[in-house]
């Protein structure tokens, strides 16, 4: 019975880490990266790599156990993260990033139920597996993990003060794309990131501006509304650089990354959007190792547009951090 116990626990063990190793794949490779570039400091590695650890540690602890195990219990733990390898295995043929997604989010259920229960078996007397109390500390664990993101997005400050004594400086600016109204004018929130990057490009903080942003058919996109715009203001065309075809932020930060940061050894790039997009917009530089500073654009926003808000980006944010979505 000792024998057994030690022997489901320690494919568990097993299981746990082929599937960490499976989501470190995944969130590397969605951000066409390679696993040379693995840092254990990126926060979606420390998340994750953080609670196989702990995960591993119980493992251990349970197998130094003395007391009596119900091997049903341990081998309902060892199907589970079985189960949640083969979810990532599965989502390695769907191409649906919205069906991608679901998989992504069960996978890490299914990981932190065993986590959970795994914790609780070694404390329980009983050695028995309380599905509820597990599915409450889940839970807990998800609330707190939300609340926890949702904080640090509200409470994101961008690089603006950093830059008042007009020392610091910058390779370029780029410019994340927003809404086109009537086929070829910039949204409120458009219009303001522009002001934006033109007021960092006219105070010499960066001697260029990249325009990202793509569109619908039969209208400009969001980068060739930038251009036109900037120019009116007086900005070099020489100067303006249009990038017309991402459709997400992570698209955009990819093409910066690839076409200029890397190609040209760029040192440092500002990031110009609203401030509740800029912490994941950040998150995905440190990510893929670009040095970025951030300017906030000045769009005035309700306390309760503001809270909707973040409440998007911390969900956006932690698909990111997880999964290596943008």
């Amino acid at each position: 019975m000792f024998k057994t116990k030690n022997f489901i626990l320690f494919f568990i063990g097993l299981a746990a880490v082929f599937s960490e190793f499976l989501l470190v794949n995944i969130r590397y490779s969605n951000q066409s990266m390679v696993l040379d570039e693995f840092s254990f400091f990126k926060t979606g590695n420390l998340i994750s790599g953080g609670m196989t650890l702990l995960l591993i540690v119980f493992v251990l602890l349970n197998i130094f156990s003395k007391s009596k195990y119900r091997n049903g219990v341990l081998l309902a733990l060892l199907i589970a993260e079985i189960i949640s390898a083969a979810v990532v295995l599965v989502s390695y043929a769907v191409n649906d990033k919205d069906y991608k997604v679901i998989l992504y989010i069960a996978f890490f259920i299914l990981k932190v139920f065993v986590l959970v229960s795994s914790v609780l078996v070694f404390f329980s007397a009983s050695k028995k597996l309380h599905v509820f109390n597990s599915l409450g500390y889940i839970l807990l664990f998800f609330v707190l993990m939300f609340l926890t993101t949702i904080y640090f997005v509200y409470n994101f400050t961008d690089n603006a003060d950093n830059y008042k004594s007009g020392k610091k400086k910058a390779d370029a600016g780029v410019i994340l794309g927003a809404a086109v109204w009537g086929g070829n004018r910039p949204s409120p929130v458009l219009r303001e990131r522009i002001n934006k990057g033109f007021e960092i490009y006219e105070k010499k903080y960066v001697p260029k501006l990249i325009l990202t942003g793509g569109g619908s058919p039969n209208e400009l996109t969001e980068a060739e509304v930038q251009k036109n715009e900037l120019i009116k203001y007086g900005v070099d065309p020489r100067n303006l650089f249009v990038e017309a075809k991402s459709n997400s932020t992570n698209e955009q930060i990819q093409f910066v990354k690839t076409k200029y940061y890397k190609r040209f050894n760029y040192q440092k790039i500002i990031l110009i959007s609203d401030n509740f997009h800029l912490f994941r917009a950040t998150e995905m530089c440190k990510f893929n190792n670009i040095n970025a500073d951030s300017f906030s654009s000045d769009t005035p926003l309700s306390a309760e547009s503001y809270v909707n808000f973040c409440i998007k980006e911390s969900f956006a944010v932690l698909i990111f951090w997880l999964f290596g979505i943008g």
